[in-house]
């Protein structure tokens, strides 16, 4: 069983107090920093200051992020099975 470690952390300027895993406590501070980060960006860049708004665009920000890597990451591996069936097809030829 992993190790459970406290995390405070500050998002959006709210506290909060979590518990998690040691190897998950680096991750959920880059987050929290990440997150903190990006609000300061687009307040400076967007002159917007409702922290829902704030919160909303990162989080949109964040997952189009995401979608975006799981499409790369899903063409990849199409690409690497195709590779190593055309690899297996010609090992298969070879051998026989």
């Amino acid at each position: 069983m992993a190790e459970k470690v406290p995390c405070n952390i500050v998002v959006a300027h709210e506290p909060f107090s979590l518990t998690v895993g040691k190897e998950e406590e680096e991750f959920v501070r880059k987050a929290a920093k990440l997150i903190n980060e990006k609000i300061d960006s687009y307040r400076e860049t967007k002159k917007i200051h409702s922290h829902q708004r704030l919160l909303a665009l990162v989080a949109l920000d964040f997952v189009m992020s995401n979608l975006k890597f799981d499409a790369k990451h899903n063409d990849l591996q199409m690409s690497v099975s195709g590779k190593i069936s055309e690899l297996d097809k010609l090992l298969s030829s070879v051998i026989e």
